[in-house]
């Protein structure tokens, strides 16, 4: 496991990078030990990568591996056949995650998200369908937030059932506090998940990748609550993305809870009327688990492969907006922090944190230790 920590911790590599890597060279070890010559035969990989690979030590994965035994932090990796092969379709699935608790083969489910601040509505709409799909065997997934995700967790476990919850911090970290209680049950039966090694405190940037996860393990979504600029819709955003459906529960034209579950109706979104929509009885596509090739999936044919096409798509690189552009160019060549990119770009603090969240989302730049950022080669 050393070696997969050291991967998912090399400087300026992202997942997809990983992954191509890992179907040239088939084991993390082998990356570790490989030369220069040999890393730049993968497409992408240039001088300053290949050094910057190679000249990567394995001391900080090493201490990692030291507090995930002292914690009994266990790991999942890419290759590991618990990886649910539904999840892969995610182009920029991590390679490794960190958690706590039982994980079973393959268990992708239906994810419950929603607004913090819930309506006594929301609760009871979340409850019954975590109630419901527990009782139909049927995996829940969420975030372990307060409101919406805590009352499907914890509906769930009353009736019995699995579920796993997805953190924006290390899985050693309880967040929101209050609910460590929550926590400690979801690792009874269910497990606690995270990209994020232990001992990392949640930031704000770290929850839309948590978001994503939630959608890339989910069957479907369903969006029981939520504001104009809720967390809850860069879930559904992603679930749109990975062509899975999203349901919308809606509500009064003029509740503030409802505005971003109804603008999601209004985009498209099915109508939640009731749990029984949980239940998918349509043939499931299932992408292959082990990478073959630069795109990470075996050939398939006639419908399978035109629906692994279209997943595909979203890990070709995005246009970026002139605002975007300029981020990505002052992170070029050395790592910056906050402060250093506001004086180089000369954008105001909300509109750089704005955009900069949405190409860590498109897996384009990534954050550092130190509070510093990085641009990705993906």
């Amino acid at each position: 496991m050393l070696y997969w920590i050291w991967l998912s911790e090399v400087k300026g590599i992202g997942p997809v990078m990983q992954k191509r890597l890992l179907a040239y060279l088939q084991s993390p070890k082998a990356i570790y030990t490989a030369s220069s010559e040999e890393l730049m035969n993968v497409p992408g990989i240039g001088c300053h990568l290949a050094e910057e690979i190679t000249t990567s030590s394995l001391k900080r994965a090493q201490e990692i591996l030291g507090m995930c035994n002292g914690l009994n932090i266990q790991l999942l990796t890419f290759h590991d056949e618990r990886y649910p092969s539904r999840a892969k379709e995610y182009p920029l699935c991590p390679i490794l995650l960190y958690y706590r608790g039982h994980l079973v083969e393959n268990s992708i489910g239906v994810g419950i998200v929603g607004a913090r601040r819930c309506s006594s509505y929301g609760k009871e709409i979340a409850k019954q369908a975590g109630q419901y799909l527990a009782q139909n065997n049927i995996p829940v997934i969420s975030g372990m937030a307060k409101g919406i995700d805590g009352y499907a967790h914890i509906s769930c476990l009353k009736a019995g059932g699995y579920t796993l919850a997805f953190l924006g911090s290390g899985v050693d970290i309880c967040y929101p506090k209050e609910h460590d209680e929550l926590m400690a049950r979801i690792m009874e039966s269910g497990a606690v998940l995270s990209q994020y090694p232990p001992e990392t405190k949640p930031k704000p940037q770290y929850f839309p990748k948590r978001n994503a996860l939630i959608s890339a393990w989910s069957e479907k979504i369903l969006v029981v609550e939520a504001g104009a600029k809720s967390g809850a819709l860069i879930t559904a955003q992603y679930t749109k993305q990975l062509k899975r459906e999203v349901l919308a529960v809606p509500n009064q034209i003029y509740s503030q809870m409802g505005k971003g579950t109804n603008q999601l109706i209004k985009e498209g979104a099915t109508i939640y009327l009731g749990p029984e929509q949980l239940i998918n009885t349509e043939p499931v596509m299932n992408v292959e688990a082990k990478i073959i090739g630069d795109n990470g999936l075996k050939p398939v044919k006639g419908n399978k492969k035109r629906k692994a096409m279209e997943a595909m798509k979203i890990a070709s690189p995005q246009v970026n907006t002139p605002t975007e552009q300029r981020v990505i160019d002052a992170l070029f060549g050395t790592p910056k922090t906050m402060a250093q990119i506001v004086e180089e770009t000369k954008l105001q603090q909300l509109v750089l944190l704005e955009v900069m969240t949405i190409l860590e989302l498109e897996g384009k730049i990534s954050s550092l230790p130190g509070g510093k950022w990085v641009k990705e080669v993906i």
